[in-house]
């Protein structure tokens, strides 16, 4: 598998003339060379890196204890523009110039005419990538992103529009997938080039973006998230999961990475004191010992001083992170935590239970398999006890967020306002700063906004 590069500076007008002239440019790779780095890329500076770090901090997964996360737990040095310039880099310089190369040469008329299996993955992973960029930004280019040196100044379409391409994305991908063609076998990092497992994660990932929208449509967004889970993941055996990591430098865990070469992040008090509060069995196989301490020690939030010591706190243990620690991207957990969310706002309060049931036991058996079928169920019963609400719900669904996917709880957080966080100082904001590098290259077409102002399936606004 080869490294990622994430390139931190903004690219020149020179620069990207020199990028869109070099005869080694991606558009002379082919696509089962392409396929497996754009999944790279998606895995490790999409769905992870800058912006889910930051991510981890605000929904108190995690707390900053040192550096920039410790300023960002502080709410100091947020609007700063160099934030997340990485991730906004790697989506539109690299990941959906390259998605968009692997449909355009694998469709009708294209060069390598007829990778339908290719072709439906790019768009799955295209509609991926499009909702972490809308989701962290709120209007990002969408119609005109991806294009190269044909538009160098792109729009930036409202989240609604691209929450509907989004959609249309999803659908598409699935009829090519049902279409006759040849497997990309392990070229394929995710599913091994299995149509069929695709399939059922570009539904579950529809049942996802569709619950988005419960403050949009909340009789809509739940009927139209049940229809499609019907047709998504039907066991943890069904899991988008990347696991292709090496312990080779180059082709680590960037969560590992970042433990290992920055160390700014420790386990947060609030996720320590939640699962201590209902005795949960995952604690001590998710969270090691603190190294001063030798008992489980979770970071406060919020903490105004420079001067905390890693040491004090808690990491995940070795267990949950190492060198090539698998990176959910899509679970068979979090789409019965969707069901029954949506049961739960139709008044279905007997599928709402099930599903709820069956979200804990199965998040419970994938996080900590060490754990006897029996204890998970235990968990799962101790959960819909304390009562099938939207509270209880998403509390739950943020422990089996943790460590990995903190994107989508920091989602369920602005939409929500669960689990219920107690911030030291200040709310988390609504959003990230659009990055120095478009500021400098595209300012006419960024939207003006405040790291305050919602994204519309937050409050029902566009920037």
């Amino acid at each position: 598998m080869a490294g990622l590069l994430l390139v931190s500076n903004s690219c020149s007008e020179d620069k990207l003339d020199e990028i869109d002239t070099n005869p080694n440019s991606p558009t002379d790779v082919p696509i089962n060379l392409l396929l497996p780095q754009v999944e790279v890329d998606v895995a490790f500076a999409v769905a992870n890196t800058d912006v889910a770090w930051y991510s981890s901090v605000f929904v108190q997964h995690t707390t900053g204890v040192h550096a920039q996360l410790q300023s960002a737990d502080r709410r100091a040095g947020l609007n700063d523009a160099t934030l997340v310039n990485n991730t906004w880099t790697t989506i539109y310089a690299t990941t959906l110039p390259d998605l968009n190369l692997i449909i355009q040469k694998g469709s009708e008329g294209g060069e390598e005419e007829g990778k339908w299996i290719e072709v439906g993955i790019a768009k799955i992973l295209k509609a991926y990538t499009l909702a972490i960029a809308t989701d962290s930004w709120g209007r990002v280019p969408f119609t005109e992103a991806g294009q190269g040196s044909e538009v160098r100044k792109p729009v930036f379409d409202p989240q609604e529009q691209i929450y509907a391409g989004i959609q249309t994305l999803l659908d598409e991908a699935i009829a090519d997938l049902a279409k006759e063609a040849t497997s990309p076998g392990g070229r394929d990092l995710i599913y091994g080039g299995d149509a069929e497992s695709w399939i059922k994660a570009a539904w579950s990932l529809k049942a996802r973006y569709y619950n988005r929208l419960s403050n949009i449509d909340p009789t809509g967004s739940a009927q139209n998230a049940l229809n499609a889970a019907a047709n998504g993941f039907t066991s943890s055996a069904d899991n988008m999961i990347f696991d292709a990591f090496t312990t080779d430098a180059t082709g680590q865990n960037p969560w590992f990475q970042e433990a290992a070469d920055r160390a700014h992040l420790a386990v947060s008090q609030q996720f320590v004191q939640t699962l201590e509060a209902s005795n949960d069995p995952r604690l001590p196989l998710l969270v090691a010992p603190a190294p001063a301490t030798g008992t489980i020690t979770g970071a406060p939030n919020g903490t105004q001083t420079n001067d905390q010591a890693s040491v004090q706190f808690s990491d995940p243990t070795e267990a949950v992170l190492n060198e090539t620690s698998p990176l959910p991207l899509m679970t068979y957990d979090e789409l019965k935590f969707i069901e029954a969310e949506a049961n739960l706002r139709l008044g279905n309060t007997v599928a709402a239970t099930t599903a709820f049931t069956e979200a804990v036991t199965n998040a419970v058996q994938r996080q900590t398999p060490e754990l006897s079928g029996t204890q998970a169920t235990a968990v799962a019963a101790t959960a819909v006890a304390g009562g099938v609400t939207l509270q209880n719900i998403i509390r739950q669904k943020w422990i089996s967020f943790w460590l990995f996917q903190p994107i989508e709880a920091f989602a369920d957080y602005r939409r929500t306002g669960f689990p219920a966080l107690t911030h030291p100082i200040s709310a988390p904001p609504a959003r990230f700063p659009y990055p120095q590098s478009e500021l400098d290259a595209n300012a006419e077409n960024v939207p003006n906004v405040q790291l305050t102002d919602g994204v519309w399936w937050d409050d029902g606004t566009e920037d």
